[in-house]
């Protein structure tokens, strides 16, 4: 069975999970407030590098949506 690791950002939600693809370990869900996923396959060598990417992800659409 999976392994799976959840963490929150700014408000939204992160969801690591293992799954090999090519040379990623692990992928990630991000979800934000209003419950829109986003889902990332190729995440990390490693679940903290996964949360890292996913945070930076999340960083990066809150400035999106910020500069609409």
């Amino acid at each position: 069975m999976s392994k799976t690791t959840t963490d929150n950002h700014n408000g939204w939600g992160i969801t690591v999970k293992e799954e090999q693809n090519l040379c990623a370990h692990f992928s990630f869900d991000i979800t934000d407030p209003s419950g829109r996923t986003q889902h990332v396959k190729m995440g990390g060598e490693s679940v903290q590098r996964a949360l890292e990417r996913a945070k930076e992800m999340i960083d990066m659409e809150i400035s999106f949506q910020n500069d609409e």
